[in-house]
């Protein structure tokens, strides 16, 4: 049962103090202003409210208790102002320091806030309709692809081949417990893989729909699944945008695996970071929060990636996807980064100043030569939790970009015959890439959004839960 809303398509280890975002089970309504925010600051603070509605709802759904509806209706509320009349084309303006403004693409916001209210307005329909106790017991009455198909980039029906095709992969995966009485182990890569690109990184939240989907998909067919991901862990990072509960069934990495969030605790390696290095990283940061609180260039703190702080490094965003940015404004800005990089290391000698891509640059620590990429990551989750990425058993990597073959490397290399690769790519130098570490056809999927995956998953719980009823 579907129904299509009118919505559209349009090394150390040290506490962080860092609370599960599932500890309060309470569907009490969450307070939020009347009007739009106009400032940066406000809008980020405005999009954090309402996605602790949904990590609330996220956690009644897979703790099996029900959802308060008044929960839902504040996602329907944050989306009417997202669309209100200072909206046009999903551009929507902003204010800085002093009376500057500038435009900020919210098309991910709003159509997020769209694929979420359709899919909690078919829940609660299909559990009014079949009498049920809660949400989560109306899901397998819920054709979540149905949802997510018109959303697709390029057609319904290429959602749907791929979701099928997803769905036949994600079998062969689940089914390493039948063949060896083990579950088998999922990585994946975090944007672009398990959630689309935002314009900024700040507000790239996860929805609901994936959420619960990849929680009851970790919990009920994997014995470890992780997300490994370039970004922090906060500040803001992944912990700020997921709707999962961070200390649930999935474990949260950032830095390319460099610190991680197990047990209450943040896990960092930074054996190769000098302390100097450490601490002029520090100073830096501080530079760059007065750069941004109190000049022209604050509006670079939603540009793009926005302040990323990393275990040794900080990625700063200069332009958007959409080139909003006025390019002698950016240049500007990155001139302003370099002058306070000399303000706290005056010889060069520490901070290396690396324009990565058009997008963003980042500031990085030199270290003792070590090169890290997200094996290393990955190998430092799996020795953290006493598992193993050989056989018996498969091991899954999930990816988008040329910096996670380096994961499928390492599988690959730890269980030649067990290791699976699934890219959201339509790039054919990349999937080439992946055929050439994985060469068993059956072990590799190609798809062209998260969505899919995120479909596929939906297919595999429900088909487990129809396998498990009694007749």
């Amino acid at each position: 049962m579907t129904i299509m809303s009118t919505l559209t398509a349009n090394g150390v280890c040290e506490s962080d103090g860092i609370q599960s975002n599932d500890s309060d089970l309470s569907t009490s309504s969450i307070s939020v202003d009347a009007r739009m925010p106009e400032s940066v600051d406000e809008f980020k603070s405005f999009m954090y409210q309402m996605q602790d509605a949904r990590r609330k709802i996220v956690s009644a759904v897979i703790h099996e208790k029900d959802v308060d509806e008044n929960l839902i209706d504040q996602l329907k509320h944050v989306h009417n102002q997202l669309t209100d009349e200072s909206t046009a084309e999903f551009q929507r303006e902003m204010t800085v320091s002093g009376n500057n403004k500038f435009s900020v693409n919210v098309k991910d916001e709003i159509v997020g806030l769209e694929k979420d209210i359709s899919y909690l307005e078919n829940l609660i329909f299909a559990k009014r309709d079949n009498n049920l106790a809660t949400l989560g017991d109306a899901r397998k009455h819920v054709n979540l692809a149905e949802i997510l198909s018109p959303f697709h980039p390029i057609s319904h029906q290429k959602f749907m081949d791929e979701t099928e095709s997803c769905t036949r992969f994600l079998r062969l995966f689940i089914q390493s417990y039948d063949d060896t009485g083990k579950k088998p182990i999922l990585i994946t890569d975090w944007d672009g893989t398990m959630k689309d690109y935002c314009s900024q990184y700040a507000t790239n939240l996860q929805p609901t729909y994936s959420a619960i989907g990849m929680a009851n998909f970790a919990k009920n067919f994997t014995r470890l699944s992780a997300v490994l991901t370039a970004g922090p862990l906060r500040g803001p990072g992944i912990l700020d945008l997921t709707s999962l509960p961070i200390d649930g069934p999935i474990l949260f990495s950032g830095s390319w695996g460099r610190e991680w969030w197990m047990s209450g605790k943040r896990l960092v390696h930074n054996e190769d970071i000098p302390l100097e290095g450490d601490a002029a990283l520090r100073r830096f940061k501080e530079e760059m929060e007065e750069l941004l609180s109190s000049s022209e260039y604050s509006q670079f703190g939603l540009v793009g990636s926005g302040v990323q702080s990393k275990v040794d490094r900080l990625t700063l965003g200069v332009q958007t996807v959409f080139n909003h940015v006025d390019p002698e404004l950016s240049e500007n800005y990155q001139d302003a980064i370099r002058e306070r990089m000399h303000r706290v290391d005056p010889d060069e000698q520490i901070l290396h100043f690396d324009p990565s891509t058009e997008l963003e640059v980042e500031v990085v620590v030199h270290n003792d030569g070590t090169v890290w990429n997200k094996a290393d990551g990955v190998s430092m989750v799996i020795e953290k939790c006493g598992d193993t990425l050989e056989g018996p058993g498969k091991v899954l990597i999930c990816g988008d970009t040329a910096s996670d073959l380096p994961m499928v490397e390492f599988a690959v290399t730890q269980n030649p015959t067990g290791a699976m690769a699934l890219f959201v790519t339509m790039k054919e130098e990349l999937c080439e890439k992946v055929r050439k570490i994985v060469s068993a056809e059956e072990h590799r999927c190609f798809v062209s959004c998260p969505d899919v995956i995120h479909a596929a998953m939906d297919n595999i719980i429900k088909e487990n839960a129809l396998n498990s009823t009694p007749a």
